[in-house]
């Protein structure tokens, strides 16, 4: 196994061309193997060489320095050593590092990928990987097909020293985040921010600018993050996602996500650097 750290540059690609030895991440029904620390584990191929564990599909992420990287998809009944343990992605957010937690995510969405993509949607037939392309081909039609992004925006609202935040039904106790939504085909990303806050509070907007997106692998959002100012209207949640939404002094907010955790964080964090700056 290699040392995990912040320091591990990773460029990804589709075609492995390395002879160098390879990485793996080590992935079962959509988790991680780490050790019972939930600390990273990243394997070297004679580590898998001499394990017992049993693997169904490998797939070649990019390279990890110089090294070729890839997630290798362990069997249901493949053992596993007492000192690991599998952990789902969301429980190691904000617990290791960008750069790693970029892999997994990315480890991840591919075998989503592949994994749902198994019979061609026209014919029925099966299909298989492209030889030089990150997709799947059926003969058929010659069609590919490749991994599907879902985009996605999030907004903070404000109002002065004022931010509109949301309580979505399945947020566990107090828990407050800002608003977002998918875009719908057709949309714009600043349409679909006018449309989503309307809808979930009943508020209109204006000033809207983009700050930055992150990747969020639950299943494959690209989310796209951006601040907007009040315009008019009266807070009203729809029900159905939002049940508690209002406005919150930046000095005195309730329960929120961390900038080290998701974009809506660094949403907050950097308004609030704003204003105290």
């Amino acid at each position: 196994m290699i040392p995990v750290d912040n320091n591990l540059v990773f460029t990804p690609e589709n075609i492995n061309t390395s002879s160098e030895p390879g990485v793996s991440i080590i992935l079962r029904n959509q988790e991680f193997l780490t050790s019972k620390a939930s600390e990273v584990l990243l394997f070297e191929d004679d580590d898998l060489k001499w394990s017992e564990m049993k693997f169904i599909n490998k797939h070649f992420l990019g390279y990890l320095g110089k090294r070729p990287c890839f997630v290798s998809c362990l069997e249901d009944s493949s053992p596993i050593s007492d000192e690991m343990i599998l952990s789902p992605l969301r429980s190691l957010l904000g617990r290791i590092p960008d750069s790693i937690f970029n892999i997994f995510s990315r480890s991840l969405q591919i075998d989503n990928w592949y994994i749902s993509n198994q019979f061609c949607g026209g014919c029925g037939k099966g299909i298989k990987a492209h030889e030089t392309e990150r997709a799947m081909i059926c003969e058929c039609k010659n069609k590919l097909i490749y991994p599907t992004i879902s985009p996605c925006i999030i907004v903070l609202v404000t109002n002065g020293e004022e931010l509109l935040l949301a309580h979505n039904k399945n947020f566990p106790g107090e828990f407050y985040s800002t608003l977002a939504g998918f875009i719908e085909p057709g949309e714009s990303a600043e349409s679909a921010i006018e449309r989503e806050v309307f809808e979930e509070v009943s508020v209109r907007i204006k000033n809207i600018t983009y700050y930055g997106s992150q990747s969020w692998p639950f299943p494959s959002q690209l989310m796209l993050g951006y601040h907007a100012e009040y315009d008019e209207g009266l807070i009203s949640p729809d029900g159905v996602e939002i049940d508690k939404a209002d406005w919150f002094n930046f000095k005195e907010l309730p329960q929120v996500p961390t900038g080290n955790i998701s974009i809506s964080g660094k949403l907050i964090e950097s308004y609030i650097e704003k204003l105290n700056s």
